[in-house]
């Protein structure tokens, strides 16, 4: 064989060796391309579902937490509607405060001697007070109902009316009797229902059968002034 032809051979046999090394590390090179390729898909994969996982737990926590919300605030909402229709008891105004309140037959104090008005009662008695005390027997006698009785310790006297009671005055209200008067005290009036009591029952005093507005004195009692 000719020197030149085995020359080509050899140069032939050279290039295809380096040809099959050139192919074979090309092929090594995609192939782990392709696995970097696959490994990065599948990290990305991994990562985004990872991603995905945790939005899906953020929005579930999320949608629980409203939930939550939604069913504190019905829950609130409920508990205001409860309140709302519940009866309340209504507010104090300072025009309800400052309004006149209906009289209260209780407080009363004279109701079992069957007067109605205690105002227009003890108006009455305090005028029969003043009039004792600047010893005005005229318009003491205003307020006497005739006829009076008049006990002492041996007999009972009737003065049936207004002349002779002025008379008489200073024989019925005596001085005893008059101090009674004048110091009494409209809280400690003793009430029952014969009528008001005056003193250890000095004096008595009721309203009028055909004037419940009007009141008088019907008894003096000199034989309890005498004890």
């Amino acid at each position: 064989m000719p020197k030149t032809q085995e020359y080509g051979n050899q140069k032939m046999s050279r290039r295809l060796f380096f040809t099959a090394i050139l192919l074979t590390l090309t092929f090594v090179a995609l192939a782990g391309c392709g696995q970097d390729k696959n490994a990065e898909t599948v990290e990305t994969g991994s990562s985004t579902s990872a991603i995905e996982n945790g939005t899906d737990t953020n929005r579930s926590d999320s949608a629980e937490n409203e939930k939550a919300a939604k069913e504190s605030q019905s829950a609130e909402n409920n508990g205001t509607d409860t309140k709302k229709s519940s009866p309340s008891a209504p507010a104090t105004s300072s025009d309800a405060s400052s309004s006149p309140k209906p009289a209260n037959p209780s407080h009363n104090p004279f109701e079992v001697a069957g007067i109605q008005d205690p105002n227009a009662f003890l108006n009455t008695f305090k005028a029969l007070q003043k009039a004792v005390a600047d010893n005005e027997k005229e318009k003491v006698a205003n307020y006497i109902f005739y006829p009076l009785r008049v006990n002492d310790s041996e007999k009972a006297l009737t003065i049936p009316n207004k002349k002779e009671f002025i008379a008489n005055y200073d024989q019925i209200f005596t001085d005893a009797i008059r101090e009674a008067l004048v110091n009494q005290k409209t809280d400690d009036l003793f009430v029952n229902y014969q009528g008001v009591m005056v003193g250890s029952g000095e004096l008595w005093l009721r309203r009028a059968t055909d004037n419940p507005k009007l009141f008088g004195v019907f008894s003096v009692n000199l034989e309890t002034v005498a004890n």
